[in-house]
């Protein structure tokens, strides 16, 4: 245990508040559990107390701190100078302002997979509770707290870590039980599409595995949807980005679903509806149009063209793919829409087209976009528009600025690079616009 919880690095970086909480939650633990160990080996054995209970509570510690393991020193890597600090606190404020989320955190972590990644914690709770009642002085597990790994190249990347709201769908998803209104659909669909299985007890096997494809389908569409409805198409331009569909929408396997995720077509055809729901279609008409383009792409193909192979299981494939196209994903929007309960971001349309045009006029001077000056009045922008502004000026602007940036240099900047380093000055920019809007301010909020 000390060699997880006394760790000198802590001493020598800055943490977010909530790593500093996790962190005191481990080695309090850890202090905890030696003085219970240290009390069990100096007072004789109570022969009442079972020689196999004792073992069981053992395994169970060694257990959670094999679990805390995981998380410790990749959360300790994730320092302030290693994370995206102000993007991570402008989304736990847009997570609390949903019912039942009030107060929520995200935990930060690094991780060596090229992939986002968020960690369930109901196990981990039940286990902390279990230590909780058997070792005297332990602290409650840190309650609220969203378990989220990013890949460490992308520590202080904006755009890339904007698919952090995904990972957030997932702990919405478990901290407000959708699963439990999810769940009438699932069984429905079940019923439905498999009635011979359900009533059938020898195929107890088959009818879990078609619940569990219609599980992590549906989840994964919510999360979708949640993260369209927390930040908006920033959310869609990120996904585009990290898993290239941009270079793969014209192939067939953007139709392919596999045993924990639906296929792109699907799940771009629900991004393009959450953004219908929330105002924000006119605007991709307009700007970012080749991410745009992509989305209504695949939007346009067909339901029937979505196919699915699995290993083990192929003669239900076509029967769990229809009973969750036709069954299942029709009520996910309303699980999403049930669950910001009109919290979402939405678009304003005229209002908020002018806002983008202004911070992109700020971006291209090169200036910070935290504070608006229009009709000789300050305002400040709404956060989400502020960075799907930012992503917008990031896919159709950046080479407005180089050939402001040539034209005063007065000099050759190769294209390619150029690009890269001032798409990244950008972000930072943005980054720092989103830190200067949590301070006190003055400042009208635009359109207000």
């Amino acid at each position: 245990m000390r060699s997880i919880y006394a760790r000198q690095e802590d001493i020598e970086r800055t943490h977010t508040a909530v790593t500093d909480e996790f962190i005191g939650y481990v080695q309090t633990l850890g202090k905890a559990t030696e003085a219970y160990l240290e009390d069990l080996v100096s007072t004789p054995p109570d022969p009442r107390f079972r020689e196999s209970e004792r073992r069981q509570s053992f395994l169970s510690f060694r257990n959670f701190w094999r679990d805390l393991h995981q998380f410790v020193k990749p959360s300790r890597d994730a320092d302030t100078l290693h994370s995206p600090v102000a993007l991570i606190e402008q989304l736990e404020a847009m997570l609390s302002k949903i019912p039942e989320l009030d107060g929520s955190r995200l935990l930060i972590c690094h991780t060596a997979e090229a992939n986002y990644i968020q960690f369930p914690r109901s196990e981990m709770r039940v286990d902390a509770e279990h230590y909780e009642a058997t070792v005297p002085d332990s602290p409650t597990f840190p309650d609220k707290v969203a378990f989220i790994a990013i890949p460490y190249s992308q520590e202080s990347s904006l755009f890339t870590n904007i698919i952090i709201c995904h990972e957030m769908g997932h702990f919405a998803f478990e901290e407000r039980c959708v699963d439990a209104d999810l769940s009438v659909h699932i069984e429905a669909a079940l019923q439905t599409h498999f009635s011979e299985l359900v009533s059938d007890s020898d195929s107890e096997n088959e009818v879990s595995w078609c619940r569990q494809r219609l599980w992590n389908w549906a989840e994964e569409v919510y999360c979708d949807r949640f993260a369209i409805g927390l930040i908006g198409p920033a959310y869609s331009f990120s996904y585009i980005e990290m898993f290239d569909v941009i270079g793969t929408a014209t192939g067939n396997g953007v139709n392919h679903f596999n045993d924990t995720h639906p296929s792109d077509s699907c799940r771009f055809k629900e991004h393009a509806d959450q953004l219908e729901r929330c105002g924000w279609w006119p605007l991709l008409g307009t700007v970012g149009l080749s991410y745009s383009k992509v989305i209504s792409d695949l939007r346009a193909i067909p339901e029937d063209q979505y196919a699915f192979i699995s290993d083990d299981r192929s003669e239900l494939d076509d029967r769990v793919l229809a009973a969750f196209c036709r069954d299942v994903k029709p009520h996910i929007a309303d699980l999403v829409t049930g669950t910001f309960q009109g919290r979402e971001t939405i678009f304003h349309g005229q209002v908020d087209i002018d806002c983008i045009a202004a911070v992109h006029r700020y971006l291209c001077e090169g200036v910070v976009p935290a504070t608006l000056v229009h009709d000789g009045q300050a305002f400040m922008p709404d956060p989400a528009i502020l960075i799907n502004a930012a992503y917008l000026f990031y896919l159709d602007r950046v080479p407005e600025l180089i050939n402001r940036i040539k034209a005063t240099r007065k000099e050759h900047l190769e294209t390619v690079s150029e690009r890269d380093k001032w798409g990244q000055s950008a972000e930072r920019w943005t980054l720092k616009a989103l830190e200067d809007l949590r301070l006190p301010s003055r400042r009208r909020l635009w359109g207000s």
